[in-house]
């Protein structure tokens, strides 16, 4: 019995320790637009590596994708979509690979730069592993305490720790004609939490004129700021120029006038360019939010069992 109790424990420890590596993830510093489900394509291009779970809809048109990856010697698979591929043209630069699991309805793919990149159909794509850790991220990332502060348009952080957390609600940020700013003094990473608060339907709606000014440019920001869309399940961008990454695993979206980062949703509809930045943060290996037990009720478990083995004892 007392093997059990040990073996009981065990169990839960190794349970713990996979679900704390399951909330570890890269994908957001891996590929430049991710979508659950459809790219309703009307217009743009996205320059870095694209994985869409659902369908590419283009209704007709030309669709470009990875004008900003490196050309190497080893094709990469620049993009994958595991459902159909609706277009008129499909063009994947630099000799990569183009990867799908559906219908290939094209008139014309075209694989630039060289005779390395191939069309290559996959019946047994998923996309189940990559929502999983998405989910986990932005939950992960909405369990932080904020340590700055937001006020008048201006997100503050003046604090010793590397990562900068700002918990605000959608409503307070972007109402018509904001301009935004950003301070995170000595932090290397800021993590914006976005509730949609009291939005009907959680559906976010960016007023018009809102602009991301100081603090928000330039490279470092794109690659360091992530937006996390945590409870929202759609978002019109309008005519926001996003910059930094978005993570928003249960919401549809469509707008914005450009993104800057990596962008992670259910969907996309629009017209607009994805430039090719990720988000540079991974995940620590063991973050607090992991459906587990909590070591009382392993304890009381454990005294459960070992009371059944001694009732056990007396019997005999």
């Amino acid at each position: 019995m007392f093997r059990l109790v040990v073996l009981v424990i065990s169990l839960f420890t190794f349970v713990a320790s996979v679900s704390a590596a399951e909330s570890t993830s890269s994908t957001l510093g891996t590929y430049n637009l991710i979508l659950l489900e459809d790219y309703n394509f009307q217009g743009g291009d996205v320059q870095g590596q694209v994985l869409i779970g659902g369908d590419l809809n283009a209704n007709g048109r030309a669709v470009e994708f990875g004008s900003r990856l490196a050309n190497t010697d080893t094709a990469i698979d620049a993009v994958t979509i595991m459902g159909d591929v609706n277009a008129n043209q499909i063009r994947v630069l630099n000799d990569n690979n183009l990867v799908y699991g559906g219908a290939l309805n094209v008139s014309h793919v075209e694989l630039n730069d060289g005779n390395d990149g191939e069309a290559i159909y996959n019946a047994n794509l998923s996309i189940d592993e990559v929502a999983a850790s998405l989910h986990a991220d932005s939950a992960y990332f909405a369990s932080l305490s904020a340590n700055g502060t937001y006020s008048d348009g201006i997100f503050n952080y003046v604090g010793t720790d590397s990562v900068a957390v700002f918990n605000v609600s959608a409503g307070d940020i972007f109402a018509q004609n904001s301009n935004l700013s950003l301070n995170w003094g000595d932090a290397e990473t800021v993590i914006i939490n976005v509730s949609a608060g009291d939005a009907v339907a959680n559906d976010i709606v960016v007023g018009g004129g809102v602009n991301l000014n100081n603090g928000f440019n330039g490279s470092e920001a794109f690659s360091n700021v992530l937006w996390n869309f945590y409870d929202a399940e759609s978002i019109d961008f309008n005519s926001l120029a996003v910059k930094g990454s978005v993570l928003a695993p249960l919401a549809t979206t469509q707008g914005g006038a450009s993104f800057d980062g990596s962008f992670a949703a259910v969907s996309y509809t629009g017209a607009r360019e994805f430039h090719n930045y990720v988000f540079n943060y991974e995940t620590p290996s063991a973050p607090p939010v992991v459906t587990v037990p909590e070591p009382p009720t392993i304890a009381v478990l454990a005294l459960f069992l070992l009371f059944l083995s001694f009732r056990r004892v007396r019997r005999y």
